[in-house]
């Protein structure tokens, strides 16, 4: 083959390689779907649809969020769960206000911290203020009865800042009379807090490994370390299963091979 042609075939394969790095770093807003099994879900809940939102960084999806709340209404969620980083201490309130003004019109919203609502100079007390002012609950250590179709089951909230070294202390174990669910935002610490008998659990933080490399999975955790274990998707630990979700906004690196999402979760009665 001649040089020239070689150059050739080079310069077309190198360009293809470049266009699909660059489509990469593309990160549509999507709705990622689970339906889940348990043998111990109340027959009333079969069904059930939940949406979670996390890592929302006050990113702007449309005019007044209204890409964000359409794609969560077309989902038509029982309740929703807000997993934290909703605001952050770059940005203010102006895009989270119209993020809840939006869904909290869809279902019942439930809301834990994440570690950003910390940051020295996030507007952390502005948004609780907002969560009162638009009906959003706060579960800050705190379990809540959750009512539906004639039943009921147990929602605990595990607030970012109390270490879950201190699990046993500010929230216990699941309620055994209770179908579960825990909303803690930190996906990480999955492998600890498995251990205390929730059947579901809601977490993000990591954005899904930030850069996502095929057939491996995400590359970076939330402490930027490679190769994350709890990075994305559905896990399973002793009697616990975990959604983690790589969420709305962004981090110090792009997101890369990761669209940006909110999840919905259909329960189901084990057949």
């Amino acid at each position: 083959m001649k040089k020239r042609s070689k150059l050739k075939i080079l310069g077309f394969v190198l360009l293809i390689l470049l266009v699909v790095a660059l489509l990469g770093f593309l990160s549509p807003l999507r709705t990622k779907k689970y339906n889940l099994q348990f043998s111990d879900l109340p027959e009333e809940m079969d069904g059930y649809r939940i949406v979670q939102i996390t890592d929302f960084h006050c990113k702007e999806f449309g005019d007044h969020e209204e890409d964000l709340v359409k794609l969560v209404a077309k989902a038509k969620p029982d309740v929703i769960y807000l997993t934290g980083d909703i605001v952050d201490e770059k940005h203010t309130t102006e895009n989270a206000e119209d993020l809840l003004a939006g869904i909290t019109k869809l279902a019942p919203v439930y809301y834990v911290t994440g570690n950003h609502e910390y940051y020295q100079g996030a507007p952390y007390y502005e948004f609780r203020d907002l969560c009162d002012e638009y009906g959003v609950v706060m579960l800050e250590n705190e379990s809540t009865e959750v009512d539906f179709n004639g039943t009921s089951y147990m929602l605990t909230g595990l607030d970012f800042m109390d270490s879950t070294v201190h699990m046993k202390d500010v929230v216990g174990y699941a309620n055994a009379d209770y179908f579960n669910i825990l909303l803690y935002h930190d996906s990480s610490k999955f492998d600890f807090l498995s251990e205390y008998g929730y059947d579901l659990e809601f977490a993000g933080h990591g954005h899904g490994g930030l850069i996502r490399l095929p057939l491996v999975g995400g590359l970076l955790g939330p402490d930027y370390r490679l190769f994350p274990k709890y990075d994305y998707g559905v896990f399973h630990e002793k009697n616990a299963t975990m959604i983690a979700s790589s969420g709305l906004g962004d981090a110090r690196v792009p997101r890369w091979n990761n669209p940006r999402e909110i999840v919905l979760v259909t329960l189901h009665c084990e057949k």
